[in-house]
């Protein structure tokens, strides 16, 4: 096919619910999860994460992001912290982020309120692959993980995706209860954490202790989300 031809043919494709084409990269894709799966869309209003990334800052002291789903698959859309407030694109990051939701505290907070369909064509299209030697690289395990985020109501990552880091997210659902977005920290690593030994007297606590907070930011932001 000549590139206009090409051209054409995959922006029908596009129309239709078929492909998308990652903005940041440039190629295209099949359509977030499966073309036939569908999902809620993220509202497309770049200073309302804006809002959500600085007030989780402002609130914690801690680098805040948001994670949203979109056609393309998952997309960090601000960030704010030691780097002050930033807003997608970031020319400097080209670091992939769908194929390492199951390592990633806002990945799984956004996997786990998914519709199980859509929840099976990620984990089918990416499978876990380990990052460091903690990160789950099993189907089931990703699973039983995402169970306990639905518990708890929030989602955690400890040096899953980055071995010195932690991370908490809460996500943000749509009237549907599924999710659209997470609202994530960055966090240092505490040894021991209170959920590997919760008779621990030193053990880190800061997940329970901050994710309320994390929860009453998107409750006051969008206040339809179930988060």
């Amino acid at each position: 096919m000549s590139p206009r031809s090409l051209a054409k043919a995959l922006e029908a494709l596009r129309v239709e619910g078929f492909a998308a084409r990652d903005p940041l990269t440039g190629r295209w894709v099949l359509r977030y999860p499966h073309p036939f799966i569908p999902i809620p869309e993220a509202p497309d209003d770049p200073f309302f994460y804006q809002e959500l990334a600085h007030e989780a800052f402002s609130r914690t002291g801690l680098r805040a992001y948001v994670l949203t789903v979109r056609p393309w698959g998952l997309h960090v859309e601000a960030t704010s912290g030691n780097r002050g407030q930033r807003l997608w694109p970031f020319r400097d990051e080209r670091r992939p982020v769908t194929g390492h939701a199951h390592a990633s505290a806002g990945g799984k907070a956004i996997l786990a309120f998914l519709r199980e369909e859509a929840l099976r064509a990620h984990l089918q299209r990416f499978p876990p692959k380990p990052l460091t030697p903690r990160t789950l690289s099993t189907v089931a395990a990703v699973q039983a993980d995402l169970g306990q985020v639905r518990q708890l109501g929030f989602a955690r990552a400890r040096g899953e995706a980055i071995p010195d880091r932690c991370g908490l997210a809460v996500p943000l659902r749509a009237a549907t209860g599924e999710a659209f977005a997470a609202l994530g920290l960055s966090l240092p690593m505490g040894d021991p954490c209170v959920f590997e030994a919760p008779e621990a007297p030193k053990a880190c606590r800061a997940c329970r202790a901050l994710a309320p907070a994390l929860k009453e930011v998107v409750a006051e932001l969008w206040p339809s989300s179930a988060a």
